[in-house]
């Protein structure tokens, strides 16, 4: 199987995997023929890619750190609580269920195609946080408790957001001094919401609090620098970029995954803690699994494995010729590289 941005998929072409509404409903199953009435029903409805199986993926399996349907029941979850005023203790059972998922596929590497568009965003970009920093948690050692603590603050990250007016989180252009400052607001409010919750462990508050803090001692609200933030703080940063990095946002489009490890690395031990970043790089894919690639020589090939002490230099498989190309291991292939993701 491979993914396709939903405008390169034909109709004819063969569903790979079960398409979920947002509620986390099974709307299409495995192995469906996709007709055009189906795939303008899928666009219409917000998704922006699908899994299909071709000859050029035949035998490429994709395995889901986390089920598409438990994250989508997460987020529908998420955000009826935050809308009603929930209890937030009922959202225990689901990242307990997303901790277990992640723990049982360790060496996964993680590979996070966009299937939805921007305005599926806010909710799917907190659980994909959570997964995010559960991933690191994991290679980070925590124990199982720690990492249900740390994956409810990628959950609740920005749920001071709420009171931040849509106009500003969704402008297209730059905002101004007094819109920054808005913004920069929701960690607090968000602990402060969070505060006279006797079901949240305090580390889960505070890294809450903290997941806009900077290495450096740049970000906010304390401008706190260092060992001064907490270690859920200093995952939360990187989970938090990462995804947001990589999504479509109303002011720009989204990153690809290797500039966004790109921008991590760079500024690893001056925005991040550089640990956190080199674990976090070691279990993303920054190529992932069934997409189309261009090599350095004009090749083109499908990603069919991961390295994830190799994360730049995958295994391909030439679409055309079929040949393995393994750009880690095959001293053939020492002067080639990966120029870029193609769409097609």
């Amino acid at each position: 199987m491979r993914f396709l941005t939903i405008d390169k998929v034909v109709p004819g072409s063969r569903l790979a995997k079960p398409l979920y509404g947002t509620q986390g409903i099974v709307l299409l199953r495995e192995n469906v023929e996709l007709t055009e009435a189906i795939l303008a029903r899928l666009k219409a409805y917000g998704y922006n890619g699908l899994y299909i199986e071709d000859e050029i993926s035949e035998g490429i399996v994709i395995n889901d750190l986390v089920d598409e349907g438990l994250r989508l029941r997460t987020a529908a979850r998420l955000e009826s609580i935050v809308n009603r005023n929930g209890n937030i203790a009922e959202m225990k059972p689901l990242i307990s269920e997303i901790v277990d998922s992640i723990m049982e596929n360790g060496d996964v590497v993680i590979h996070m195609n966009r299937l939805w568009g921007h305005h599926e965003y806010t909710y799917l970009h907190c659980v994909n946080v959570g997964i995010l920093a559960v991933s690191i948690g994991i290679k980070l050692n925590l124990s199982r408790d720690n990492l249900i603590y740390l994956g409810t603050a990628g959950l609740l990250h920005d749920i001071g957001k709420k009171f931040v007016p849509v106009e500003i989180l969704d402008k297209p252009g730059r905002l101004s001094d007094e819109e920054y400052e808005v913004v920069q607001k929701h960690p607090e409010i968000g602990f402060e919401i969070l505060a006279e919750s006797m079901e949240l462990n305090s580390v889960t508050k505070v890294g809450v609090l903290q997941h806009h803090e900077r290495f450096d001692g740049s970000g906010y609200p304390g401008g706190l620098k260092g060992d001064e933030i907490t270690i859920f703080g200093r995952i939360l940063a990187v989970a938090d970029t990462y995804d947001a990095m990589t999504s479509d946002r109303a002011y720009r489009n989204a990153f690809s995954p290797s500039e966004a490890v790109e921008y991590l690395m760079g500024d690893g031990n001056q925005l991040y803690d550089f640990h956190v970043v080199d674990v976090f790089v070691r279990c993303v894919a920054v190529y992932p699994v069934g997409a189309c690639v261009e090599l350095s020589d004009g090749t083109h090939g499908i990603v069919v494995q991961n390295y994830s002490d190799c994360v730049l230099r995958p295994v391909v498989r030439n679409t055309e010729t079929k040949e393995i190309i393994d750009l880690k291991n095959d001293s053939r292939y020492l002067n080639l590289c990966i120029t870029k993701i193609c769409v097609n």
